[in-house]
């Protein structure tokens, strides 16, 4: 194992670029959002010296989680591991950035893949997976599987020795509330602290001083990162356990979260609902772009951040509370008439691990004169809402805009219903619960639709059409949860 250390400026200035360097925070100044933070010293120390960079708009974003593919990217630099291993990781090309880095960890001997032949570089490290990084990295003795922190129970078999290492060496601390946390993914502020007494602790006694890991008063939280993941559940490998960042050893086996059953419900001209049934309880992210047969899917770091596999916006993206194995559905909107669309789901579970992206692919209903062209929500109280609707184009035919409002489980009505004020099963309903948009909105105008007498932390759907007599255009609907 080739290990040539660089100096410990000069190789974290180079990893700066993985922690934010997209700016730079003036010493001077304390950022923003690290003002009060468990790590605020720390993180401000590295600031000061230039270790570490911030973001344009003044921030640092401690809380931000740490992938493993840059995770291994700054041990490599910082223990300046440069010799390479042959790799053929199913989820890791070499036109990735990360192919390079995983080499170079793969052959320094202190991370793995999974037994599912894949890395998983844009997934989240968690604490247990540090914590083995560290122990493997460091030649930590392993042998004790001690442990007193009160979620001891929640730590996989193959990292409890490593665990039990980093702990006693106070290079990753627990929380103030007597647990370690092992499934929270590893955030920047968590990083700098590790990395830095990681210098501090190296075997030959280059490391110099660091200011020691700062305990967090609350645990943190970060914004999963994803991972491309197979959906059956993988056992990562590792030679004699604790040494894997990859979670392998001796058991350890991550239960991966899977979406099924992902198809759409009602499409209308310019909206469409989704439905989808989550294997765990967590969170379901997604975004819709134009579909094209040469676009590939997004990973799902993308789809938490709103974008297609381009790196741009999508048309809409966006992301909602899930429970396992009950139906999760949610509306899209700002799309276009007669177009088709696909839209990417994902799911991450509470530990930050991710479910393979799906794919749906739905077409859009045609215009007429009169269709609605424009329908998104507005402001959202605790009784009130405001829906905005846009129909047909200026100087246009005038038509009346109707509506129906619905508890978010109910079944959808049609458009002769919406038009007499009913619900699915032909009940009438009564103001406010449907109506016309009042003033009679102008074509290509858009209007406003005030709801009230609704109730707090509650979903509806609200049904839209315009037309008159027998002849209606296509029903939008719209999703709207009040505070």
């Amino acid at each position: 194992m080739k290990k040539t250390w660089r100096g410990f400026m000069t190789v974290l200035l180079g990893v700066s670029m993985l922690f934010g360097a997209l700016g730079s925070v003036s010493a001077a100044s304390v950022p923003k959002d690290i003002k009060g933070h468990w790590a605020q010293s720390q993180l401000q120390n590295w600031l000061d010296k230039g270790y570490l960079g911030g973001y344009p708009d003044g921030t640092v974003k401690p809380n931000k989680v740490i992938t493993r593919g840059e995770y291994v990217a700054f041990v490599n630099r910082l223990f300046g591991f440069t010799d390479t291993a042959a790799i053929s990781f199913k989820d890791l090309q070499k036109s990735n950035w990360a192919y390079n880095e995983v080499a170079k960890a793969v052959k320094a001997g202190y991370i793995a893949g999974f037994s599912d032949k894949t890395f998983r570089p844009l997934s989240p490290l968690t604490r247990q997976e540090a914590a083995a990084i560290t122990a493997r990295l460091l030649s930590l003795n392993t042998g004790s599987t001690t442990l007193a922190f009160k979620d001891s129970a929640q730590i996989s078999v193959w990292a409890r020795g490593s665990v039990a290492a980093v702990a006693n060496k106070k290079i990753i601390n627990g929380y103030t509330d007597g647990t370690f946390g092992p499934k929270k993914s590893l955030t920047r502020a968590e990083a700098v602290t590790i990395i830095g007494n990681s210098v501090a602790n190296r075997p030959d006694g280059s490391g110099g001083t660091v200011t020691p890991t700062p305990t967090p008063t609350t645990a943190p939280t970060a914004t999963p990162a994803p991972s491309a993941t197979p959906a059956p559940t993988p056992i990562p490998t590792s030679g004699t356990g604790g040494g894997s960042g990859g979670g392998g050893g001796n058991g350890g086996g991550i239960t991966v979260p899977s979406v099924s059953g992902v198809t759409y419900g009602h499409v209308g001209v310019v909206t469409a609902d989704v439905y989808l049934t989550p294997s765990v309880t967590g969170d379901v992210y997604y975004v819709v772009a134009p579909y094209s047969s040469t676009v590939s899917a997004p990973s799902a770091l993308q789809i938490r951040d709103g974008l297609t596999s381009a790196g741009t916006a999508g048309v809409y993206s966006g992301k909602t509370a899930a429970t396992g194995n009950t139906t999760v559905s949610f509306s899209v909107y700002g799309l276009q008439a007669g177009t088709e669309y696909a839209a990417y789901v994902t799911l991450a579970d509470s530990y930050g691990n991710w479910s393979e992206v799906s794919t749906l692919r739905l077409t859009t209903a045609a215009s007429s004169a009169t269709s609605i062209t424009a329908v998104k929500p507005g402001e959202i109280g605790t009784v009130t809402a405001d829906v905005y609707v846009t129909y047909g184009q200026a100087g246009g035919t005038a038509a009346p805009v109707r509506y129906v409002v619905l508890p978010a489980n109910a079944a959808d009505p049609n458009a002769a219903q919406i038009a007499q004020g009913k619900d699915s099963a032909g009940t009438a309903l009564s103001a406010p619960w449907t109506g016309l948009i009042s003033p009679a909105p102008a074509p290509g105008v858009r209007q406003t639709l005030g709801l009230t007498g609704l109730t707090a932390n509650t979903s509806y759907k609200v049904y839209l059409i315009t037309g008159s007599e027998n002849t209606w255009s296509p029903v939008e609907i719209l999703r709207i949860h009040t505070k």
